[in-house]
This record gives structure tokens, C-alpha cells and sequence, in this order.
């Protein structure tokens, strides 16, 4: 696929992961790409590639010298997360239960200091609020994947 931005003929090169689109940009074979922080963070540090701009609304904590896009792009904002996740019918009681450990886990020091040195951020909300949280996700990047002509394989 290609597309102009700013008056360079952009290529998207499909990768199956992040390292050997990693490799391809270290060795010069691509000229960008988009990962998650904890991906190129380690790069970024021993100087073989060079972050251009976080694609959150706001630059992230553990990396605030480099610039959010929306900074360039005022309302851009894309991030990635997880969420822990069981098989449906779950008993409510053991999904609470699994929502106040996991609470617990991510509020420890130990865990917080884990996710730094990774370059992420952790971050707990209910399970009702992820659910509404997906939801919104869903809805407001539908439209982008669709006109992307991406597919799910």
C-alpha cells in the first residue's frame, strides 16, 4: 500500500511482530515504524534507533522527553493496552476476586518499578470500565480500520 505524507511516498511492510520490523529498522531497510515503547525503549537507549513521538494524548511518564504526536496532530491519540481477561460465564464472585488482586499486583511497587523498566505504564480500572472502555475504543478506531482496508486474518 502506499500513500504520501507531507510529500514522501510512504510503503506499509507487513511484519508477523515487532522484532524483525525491529531488525529491518536498524539495519536501515525501513525508515520508520510504530511499536509500543517497551518494544524499542531498550533501542532507543543504546542509540541505534531514534523515537520521533509517542502516539498518546499526552508524552509518556516514563519517556517525557519525547514528544506526543498529538503535539504536531492536536486530538491524535492511540495506545495500546491490556487487560486481564477468563472464559465467559465466570462466577462474579471470582471475577472480583481476580479485579482486587490484580488491583493489588499492579499498586505494588515491585510491579510498578517492573512496568517502568519496560517502558510501560500500569494501570487498573474496574472490569465494568474496561468493558465500556473496549467498547468506546472499538467505535472510535472502527471507522479508521475500516478506510486502512486492514483485515483480520
Amino acid at each position: 500500500m502506499f500513500k504520501q505524507l507531507a510529500g514522501v511516498d510512504m510503503v506499509h511492510v507487513p511484519y508477523r511482530g515487532s522484532a524483525p520490523a525491529q531488525l529491518d529498522l536498524v539495519a536501515g531497510r525501513v525508515s520508520m515504524m510504530f511499536d509500543n515503547i517497551p518494544g524499542t525503549l531498550a533501542l532507543s537507549r543504546e542509540g541505534r534507533v531514534r523515537p520521533l513521538a509517542v502516539t498518546s494524548a499526552k508524552r509518556s511518564p516514563v519517556a517525557p522527553d519525547i514528544p506526543s504526536l498529538s503535539e504536531f496532530l492536536p486530538g491524535f491519540d492511540v495506545v495500546s493496552w491490556t487487560c486481564l481477561t477468563g472464559p465467559a460465564g465466570l462466577p462474579p464472585a471470582m471475577v472480583s476476586r481476580m479485579s482486587a488482586l490484580s488491583k493489588q499486583a499492579l499498586e505494588s511497587p515491585q510491579v510498578i518499578r517492573a512496568y517502568k523498566d519496560l517502558g510501560a505504564s500500569p494501570w487498573w480500572t474496574s472490569p465494568e470500565e474496561i468493558v465500556s472502555y473496549r467498547a468506546a475504543q472499538q467505535a472510535r478506531l472502527a471507522p479508521l480500520i475500516r478506510a486502512s482496508g486492514a483485515t483480520v486474518n
